[in-house]
């Protein structure tokens, strides 16, 4: 079996989809993408980069509790023979101490990831996928907060610090 290799996955010739059809799949979902990040933040945020292997987008993410730093990025690419897209919070966030300095542990409760492959000749995002990332991202945005909310005893409080 003869497979073809490019720089973010390989196409298996028995399912070939010219990868010019999926270029033009990845530039077609371009505005998309950014549509879906201008939701997350003002749209003059949006950062986008091209390369090789795909486009990468981000945008600021503000914490409630405005501890630490944090990002949307968003990567489109040609992956196999569709388009991927993956959807991840990156941020600096971790569980404090009880002397309020940073642990080694990451604050799982503000990650987020979501990733969807579409076919070639896709017209856009599918709303369903839109809407789970705007509600993912804002429930892990606010988890600590939650948390906090409902957990009132003070020995079941989470304190977060930024890891420098």
């Amino acid at each position: 079996m003869h497979v073809e290799h490019s720089a973010n996955g390989c196409v298996e010739s028995g399912s070939y989809v010219g990868l010019h059809r999926l270029d033009e799949t990845v530039e077609s979902l371009v505005p998309a993408v950014s549509t879906l990040l201008q939701h997350m933040a003002s749209p003059d945020t949006v950062v986008t980069d091209f390369d090789e292997a795909g486009y990468r987008f981000s945008v600021p993410l503000r914490f409630p509790d405005a501890i630490g730093h944090g990002q949307v990025v968003a990567r489109l690419f040609r992956y196999r023979d569709g388009v991927r897209l993956d959807v991840e919070i990156m941020h600096n966030r971790v569980f404090a101490r009880s002397n309020g300095s940073a642990s080694d542990r990451r604050c799982y409760m503000n990650d987020f990831v979501a990733s969807i492959t579409v076919p070639a000749d896709s017209e856009g995002l599918p709303t369903d996928f839109e809407r789970s990332v705007l509600r993912g991202v804002r429930a892990a945005r606010d988890a600590v907060q939650r948390h906090n909310r409902v957990a009132t005893a003070p020995w079941n409080q989470i304190a977060v610090t930024a890891r420098e």
